[in-house]
C-alpha cells in the first residue's frame, strides 16, 4: 500500500469501490500477470453485520482498484470507522490490514 495512493471512493449502498494511482511504478512490484483480477480478501467491521467480500482489479500488472460488497447487502455511504482487511485465499500469507477508530458514526 506504501506504493499506492487513493484517489476516489464510489459508495453506492451495497459497497464502495476504491481507485488507487501507483506514487511509481516499479517493475518489482508488478504483478507478472497483467489484467489480474484477485478474490480472497475479506472485510470485518463493526458497521457491517456480516462482513464484505473483496476483489482487487490489476492493469498492466498494477492495482487499479477495489471492489468491496457487503455479504447482507447493506453498506454505510463514508468510511468505515474500524475495520480488518484479510487475506484469505488457498496458501495466503494471511496478511492483514487493521484499522482501529473508537469514534463512532455522526447522525
Amino acid at each position: 500500500m506504501e506504493l499506492l495512493t487513493e484517489t476516489d471512493y464510489e459508495y453506492t449502498g451495497l459497497g464502495v469501490f476504491v481507485s488507487f494511482e501507483p506514487l511509481y511504478v516499479s517493475e518489482k512490484y508488478k504483478s507478472t500477470i497483467p489484467n489480474l483480477i484477485l478474490n480472497g480478501v475479506t472485510l470485518k467491521s463493526s458497521e457491517l453485520n456480516l462482513g464484505a467480500e473483496c476483489t482487487l482489479f490489476f492493469i498492466n500488472g498494477v492495482i487499479d482498484f477495489l471492489e468491496i460488497w457487503s455479504v447482507d447487502g447493506e453498506y454505510p455511504r463514508h468510511e468505515l470507522y474500524d475495520y480488518v482487511l484479510k487475506q484469505e485465499w488457498k496458501d495466503s500469507p494471511q496478511l492483514k490490514i487493521e484499522k482501529k477508530n473508537n469514534k463512532t458514526p455522526q447522525s
